[in-house]
């Protein structure tokens, strides 16, 4: 049986929307994942990732934000990730990581929030395994040499956890 959601979606063909509703972690951010990987392998190339209702972020799905907005600068038609409504300490930490460099930053208003369905999840993939934690702060130590000393620790562990249980 599905949990509650803690992301709203709604897909277009001009854009995918996410709406985070209070908080996006690593113990909640595997659906979001999921969602995005999805879409972009079904070509999607314009995102928005809406914090109107987001209390906190952590380093987990940032990455995860990363991840995508790379890929599309990368892919043979390129796209864009809009993160918008940001405010207050969740603005500050995308700008103090510089995802703010390869992502758009803006205000929007979501027209109809009836378009916006829970994002289905399940009991197993709620949480993010370690790979995906694993790669979201890899990602991020990628960005730029401030997040490589910030993450890096992070990632060791994960790299020794991973070695102790092959």
């Amino acid at each position: 049986m599905n949990k509650e959601s803690n992301y709203q979606v709604h897909d277009s063909p001009q854009a995918s929307v996410l709406q985070v509703l209070s908080k996006a972690s690593y113990t909640n951010c595997e659906p979001a994942r999921n969602f995005f990987d999805q879409k972009f392998k079904e070509g999607q190339r314009f995102f928005i990732v809406d914090f109107g209702k987001c209390l906190s972020v952590d380093s987990t799905f940032l990455g995860i934000l990363v991840r995508l907005a790379l890929n599309l600068r990368g892919s043979e038609e390129p796209g864009q990730l809009a993160l918008v409504n940001l405010t207050g300490r969740n603005l500050e930490t995308v700008r103090n990581l510089g995802i703010h460099r390869i992502a758009k930053i803006s205000s929007y208003s979501i027209e109809n929030e009836d378009d916006l369905n829970a994002l289905e999840t399940s009991e197993k993939s709620d949480i993010a395994c370690s790979k995906t934690i694993y790669q979201a702060h890899k990602t991020l130590m990628n960005l730029n040499t401030k997040n490589l000393r910030m993450f890096c620790d992070v990632v060791s562990f994960l790299e020794q956890e991973a070695n102790k249980n092959k």
